[in-house]
Parts: C-alpha cells; structure tokens; sequence
C-alpha cells in the first residue's frame, strides 16, 4: 500500500527540480532508500561489535526493534523495486551487497543480511528474474543454494532460503497454504512432510532398484539422512519418526515425470551434490505404480538391518533408545530385530484419529500369512497403490491386530463416561449457587474456595465471570462490593485468568443495554464493579476503557471514575488516570466530542482536576483579547496557572494557538483577506513585527526544552490545517520563528523526522517546507563542520 503510495506522489506531487532529472519527490525517496539500506549494515555491525557481551532486557527490545524495521524497509524497497520506482539495477546492487562475502566475518552472521535477502526475492525476484538477468539470477541461487546447507546458519535461515529456491524453481507461484482448518491427524502430516522432504535414493548397480515399496529412510544415501560419520544437517533428529515412507498421494516417487524431472524435483542424472534444487516440483503429480516382487523387497529389508546395525554407535542418544529392548515404545524381537509398531497407550491407536490407520487393518489376518516373514514392518502411511488388473495387495502389518479393536472399545466407553460429565448450564449454574452461598454467609473465604473445588473447565471461565457480574449487578451495594472481592481474589489465587475476566467483563457489556429495563440503575451498579477492579489493581483502567470508545454505554466511563474518585481520592486517581493515557474526548458521543462539553461533564461530576488544562486555550483567548500587550499577558498566566503547567504539553498548544489565531487575525488573515493567494509584502512585515513584539512571552516558556519547541511547532502546523493552508502560511512562520530564535533548527529538523499521528496534516505542511528544511540541514552540518576544524 505504501509502495502504491509512493508511486502516486512521484507522478503528483509538486517537483522542484529540473524537468529533466528525476523528480523531487523520487529523489528524496532515493536517498531515504539508501540511507536506511546503509543504516541497516551499520546497525548490524554495531551489534556485531558488541558479540560476547551479554544484552539487557532494554538492548535486546532494541535489538528486536530495529531488526525489524530493517527487514520492513527491504520489504518496502522491494515494493519499490515491482512498481519501478527504484530500477532493477540498484535492487541487483542491494542484492549484491547482501550475499557479499566479507574476510574473518562467520556465516553464522550473515544470518540477518541473508533475512533481508529473502524478503527483497520474494517481493520483487519475479520483476528480476528476466532472460537478460539470468547469468546474474543464476549466480544468486547458485550461492544461497550453497547457503542453504551450510550447518553454521540457524535452521530458520536454512529454510528461509530453501523456501525462495522453491519459490524460483516453481515459476515464483507461491506454494497454497494447507486449506484445511484445525487439527491434522498425524497421517496428514506426515503425508505432508513426505511430500515436502521425500527421499531420494540414486540408482546404484548393486543397490536395491527404485520401488514403491516401503522404504525407510535408513536405507541408503540420502540428502537428509547422511551416512554416518558425514556432516549431519540437524534434521535427522526431526524426521526419524516417520521411518516407514509408503507411496500414495503426499509421497514422493522417483520416477521421472513429463518435465524430466524426478518426482523429488531433481533433474534425471542430476547427482545429489550437483546445483541447487526445490524440495518439491509443484503440480506433479506422476506416481510410480510399478509392483515389485517379493525378492527385492527383502533386499531393501536386508540392507535395512544392515545399515541399522551399522547405524546404531552414531545415532543421536535419544535414537540409540530405538534399538534398545528397555523403550516401551517400541518392541524389540526374539532375533534382535526391531518393531516400530507402537505402544498400546500411543495416540497412533486411539479411535479420535482414524486416518491413522491403515484401511486394512481389519484384513491383516491375510497380510500376515502373505507377509509372515516382515515382523520388523511398521505402519505405512498409506495405502499403496496397485498396478492395475491385479489384487490389491494389503499393506505389511504387524501380528496381532486385535489390540487395535480393544483400544477403541476401552476408548470409547471412556468417552461416553465424559459425555455424561456436567453441561456447560450446569457449570454455570454451579457458579451462581457459589454467588448466592457469598450473599447469604457473607464469608469471601469461603466461597474463594468453593469456587475452587468446583475445578471450572478453563474454556468455561469468561462465562463464569459474565453469570458472577450479572448476579451483582442485582445486588445491593454491599453485596456488588463483596462479590467485586471475589473477583479479585480468584484473579489473584490464579484461578481466573486476567484475559478470561476482561473477556467476561466484556460480555456483559456486549448487553448492557437489554438489562436496563429490569435494572434501571445499571450504569451505576456496573460502574461500582469496574470501579473496584481497576482500584484494586485486577483490571486496568485503559482495558476498561476500550469497549466503551466512541461513547458506547455513555456516561459508564465517567461513572467508573466518579467511584474510583470515592474509593482512592484525588491524587491516586490522577496518577492512575495519566498512566492509563485514556483520551476522554473519545469517550464521549459523536455529538458532544468537543473540549468544552468534556470540560463541562468533568465540571458537573467533580472530576475537573483530571484535566486542568481543558479550559486554558479559551481562557488565554479571553485574557489576549481584553488585553493585547504582552506584558499584561505574560502577567495573566503567570497569576492563573501553577507552575507545574508550565511546561505542560496542552498549556504550550494552547499559547501557540492563541497567539498565531491573534497574529494572522490581525494581519495576513484579517477579515476580507485571500487566504489563496501570497499576501502583500508590507502586511507579511506587519505580521513579523507583531510576532516579535510577543517574542518574549514564547522564549520565557518554550526555551525551557527543545521538545516544547516541537510541540509548538505542531501547534502552528495544526492552525495551518484547520484554515485549509493559508498560500505561503506555513513557510513564511518557520522561517520567522528561526530568524527571532524563537524555534531552533534542531526542533524544526526534529519535528521533520518526528512519526506522530496525533497531528492532522503533516504530509501536506512537509511538502510545503521541505525545501526550507534540506536548506536549513545543509547550514547545520556546514557550521558544524567548521566548528571541527
């Protein structure tokens, strides 16, 4: 969106540079480009620097932070990059500098320019990938190929490069995410990663022939399961469980296909360690249907027991497990051989994932006999297809499959014995007798603990708060205060969540309203209980205010500090008030969102101290037209407001305000003035003059902080907005607030730089200064350059 953005405004917006270079506003977003692309390597390496020192909570977050703002710009610029903003030679340039080899630099810490790699190939390397580029494409790949297997790199990075390689290799059509909605059986993912991961065997003279078989992944050289004593990738350990590979949709052949491709994605005579390949080829679909005889599957088997055998000293410990007798798990033979066929208890066998098991699993009786001589096979992940006119062969099976039988009886008796467990009403009627036992003994540690013996359901907690708080609600005010401590107790004894509470807060104000014609006063009574949870600490007070912005349930909000007022007085709750940073104008109704009606809310509730300042703009404007000087003035506010206001954001918006209305009123947007067109010199000379008469009243408060100098200038920045930018308005202020030293360049250059949203207009009021700002920039840096020397 951003990108479009940019590409609007280069075609746009006002250019102030020659007709026949780029334009202003390209340029400038170049050098923006560049500099955060350079900022990126200096930032890294200052974290570099710092290897070996141990980070503080505070460093890492800024760490985090700016990693991911580094990786966001290169996205960005890789937007840029598709819509031609940027020519595909300075992306080639970026992408060039990324995978640039630097002396005594470890892989390991290439880690975050290789990120950013892949975030600038998946943005925009379809845009790059042309017949013209390919040699320098074909290098890129060449090398996060190599990359990609390189085992100093985090595994994430590994397959981050591993995804954009497939990414390329399927004509950058990204791969479709699973369409399927919650849990998978352990079939489904397996069947998944044996299409993603599946093995690749290469023919061999004496080796057992390609088959579609059984084959485990033990069995000969692969590029995920290495020989032992060879470098080991780190998933070996990840997708051991799935020894057995059966064929079938999901898994992967090694026949070619109509593209000459192998079903692993490898060109037919393409060698394991030759150049970079997908995972997978995606659309094929070509399975190997051949049947084999029973001779080479016992030469797979053979080979099988001898690789295991072989195997064992260089396993990982937890896989040596495997081939012991002591793994319950898995069962160990009379002949040392090894059953994978797992345990009564294992999860493999419960009736709630029946895809699991093979579709014959009934039918083995006549798989045994077929198959007498294979106790070491395991489950196969699917039914393997047949070649046609012959009987489908049945699946190998362990001996005994009655156990399979049993466990799902056991199984399902136990599940109607849940079913017959307490429904959700229950439950919840439950909760309220715990409400109705509070009322009637009045003992809070009582009822704590009957709540807890009635070990609640977690999925059911947010309604047990929804039936406790509208019991409450029909309570008398003692009763709502002692169910209020309730709440908090189960929140602090950890047996409710604070989430599932707010959850069940909000629920009951999701209806509110139906509940007043039975409750009247139910704002009221509701304002009571959110009163006492923010005051004790339960909930917080910007949480409370959340479901109620844009004046749902008005005046609830005002109601719930009017009992925070009662319960923690004046100056808990202005603290608790300005930590929460709860805007009250976004409380209020559409209608009434104005300063002065809060300000008259506030007043009729007896919470104007919330908001001193509310009323001060209309009482500067009162106090600078009675009074015009600016000594009367600057005496005015000295006698009115405390000095603790004085630095106070909203006092310098409201004096900025004031003033500059005052100024331009009587001057260069006097009634019957253009506010389109430049105004005269001599009435643009008036202005100054007035502004340099009040010069004074704005160094004795803006000089105290530079960030008050910002603050004004989003004040003066805000008028210009409201007045539809006066031609000329804008510009003509800052540079007279430079020139009176009223404003230093640095708040100017600060508030250039400043993202803050809280201010209409300052797109629009950086187009009209920017020009000024890179002027006064340059000045900057040229005297600070001859304070250097």
């Amino acid at each position: 969106m951003y990108a479009q953005l940019c590409k609007r405004l280069s075609e746009e917006a006002p250019n102030f540079d020659p007709p026949d270079g780029p334009c202003t506003f390209n340029r400038l977003l170049l050098n923006k480009c560049q500099d955060e692309f350079e900022r990126r390597r200096r930032a890294s390496e200052a974290w570099d620097g710092s290897e070996g020192a141990v980070l503080s909570p505070e460093q890492e977050e800024e760490r985090a932070a700016a990693k991911r703002k580094m990786v966001g710009n290169l996205r960005f610029i890789g937007e840029l990059g598709k819509l031609e903003i940027i020519h595909e030679s300075i992306l080639h340039r970026c992408i060039q500098q990324l995978l640039e080899k630097r002396r005594r630099r470890p892989v390991a810490d290439l880690a975050e320019d290789l990120e950013c790699l892949c975030q600038i190939m998946r943005t925009c390397g379809k845009v790059l990938d042309k017949p013209k580029a390919k040699p320098l494409m074909d290098q890129y790949f060449e090398r996060m190929y190599q990359l990609s297997s390189n085992v100093e790199l985090l595994s994430r990075i590994r397959f981050m490069l591993q995804d954009v390689l497939d990414l390329r290799a399927a004509n950058w059509v990204p791969r479709k995410v699973a369409q399927v909605d919650g849990p998978r059986t352990i079939r489904q993912v397996r069947e998944e990663a044996a299409h993603d991961l599946g093995v690749y065997i290469p023919p061999s003279a004496h080796g057992p022939p390609r088959s579609s078989g059984p084959i485990s992944p033990l069995a000969g050289v692969s590029p995920f399961f290495p020989q032992p004593g060879g470098n080991r990738t780190g998933m070996e350990d990840v997708f051991m469980g799935a020894v057995t590979l059966g064929t079938g949709p999901g898994v992967i052949s090694s026949q070619p296909d109509k593209y000459g491709y192998d079903s692993n994605g490898f060109g037919s005579g393409v060698s394991v360690g030759g150049n970079y390949r997908p995972r997978q080829q995606q659309g094929n679909k070509h399975f190997n249907n051949q049947s084999f005889s029973r001779q080479q599957q016992n030469n797979q088997y053979n080979q099988q027991q001898n690789y295991s055998n072989s195997a064992t000293k260089e396993l990982p410990p937890r896989f040596k497990k495997i081939f012991s007798h002591s793994n319950t798990g898995v069962t160990g033979t009379s002949d040392g051989e090894v059953s994978l066929r797992p345990a009564a208890t294992s999860m493999m066998l419960k009736p709630k994932t029946p895809g699991v098991l093979p579709q014959s699993a009934l039918g083995s009786q006549q798989s045994n006999d077929h198959h007498h001589h294979h106790h070491h096979n395991s489950l196969p992940l699917a039914p393997q297809p047949q070649p046609p006119n012959q009987k489908p062969t049945p699946p190998l099976m362990h001996k005994d499959p009655p156990i399979l039988i049993k466990q799902a009886s056991t199984d399902k008796s136990r599940a109607n014995r849940k079913d017959k467990g307490p429904s959700r009403e229950e439950w919840l009627r439950r909760v309220k007798n715990v409400c109705e036992e509070l009322t009637k003994e009045q003992s809070l540690e009582e009822a704590v603990e009957s709540y807890r013996s009635l070990k609640l359901p977690e999925r059911l907690t947010a309604e047990a708060v929804q039936t406790i708080v509208n019991f409450l609600l029909n309570q008398e005010e003692s009763n709502r205060e002692l169910g209020s401590q309730l709440l908090e107790r189960l929140r602090v004894d950890g047996l409710v969540n604070v989430d599932r509470l707010f959850d069940g807060v909000k629920q009951v104000l999701g209806k509110l309203d139906d509940l007043v014609t039975d409750i009247p006063r139910v704002k009221s009574h509701m304002a009571g209980i959110l009163g006492y949870l923010v005051g004790s600490g339960t909930l917080a007070l910007a949480d409370v205010a959340e479901p109620l912005e844009g004046g749902q349930h008005f005046p609830l909000f005002l109601l719930t500090l009017q009992t925070l007022h009662k319960l923690q007085g004046k100056s808990a709750l202005t603290q608790t008030f300005n930590e929460s940073k709860v805007n009250l104008l976004n409380l209020l109704p559409e209608s009434d969102r104005t300063k002065e009606k809060l300000a008259d809310l506030l007043e009729d509730r007896d919470l104007s101290f919330l908001l001193p300042l509310l009323r001060i703009q209309s009482d500067l404007w009162r106090a600078l037209i009675a009074d015009p000087t600016p000594h009367t003035f600057y005496k005015y506010i000295k006698d009115t407001l405390d000095v603790e206001h004085h630095t106070d954001p909203g006092f310098i918006n409201a004096l900025m305000t004031v003033l500059v209305k005052y100024i331009t009123q009587e001057t260069t947007l006097a009634s019957g003035s253009d506010p389109t067109v430049i105004p005269e010199k001599l009435v643009t000379e008036q202005e100054q003059e007035l502004l340099a008469k009040f010069k004074p009243v704005l160094q004795a408060f803006l000089h105290v902080d530079l960030q008050l100098q910002v603050i004004a200038v989003y004040a003066l920045q805000v008028f210009t907005y409201t007045h539809n930018f006066p031609k000329g308005m804008l510009l003509r202020w800052f540079m007279n607030l430079y020139d009176l030293e009223i404003v230093e360049e640095d708040a100017f250059l600060t508030w250039k730089e400043d993202l803050s949203q809280d201010y209409p207009g300052k797109g629009k009021a950086l187009f009209q200064v920017n020009q000024w700002l890179t002027w006064l920039q340059e000045t900057e840096e040229d005297d600070d350059e001859e304070e250097d020397a």
